[in-house]
């Protein structure tokens, strides 16, 4: 058993990512850049401008 998990450990530790892989990575990035970082900005600047004109 304990062989086993050093072959886990070993094939983890040196496997190197397919371009494939590195591709879906960048395109994560890239939607999280592009669609979710502007969206979330936009919804915290409408919350807080909401909050504020309801208190006054």
């Amino acid at each position: 058993m304990a062989a086993m998990d050093f072959n886990l450990m070993t094939f983890l530790l040196t496997a190197t990512p397919t371009s494939s892989a590195v591709g879906m990575i960048g395109s994560f990035l890239a939607a999280g850049a592009l669609i979710v970082a502007p969206a979330a900005a936009a919804l915290i600047w409408v919350s807080q401008n909401d909050a504020l004109s309801r208190s006054r």
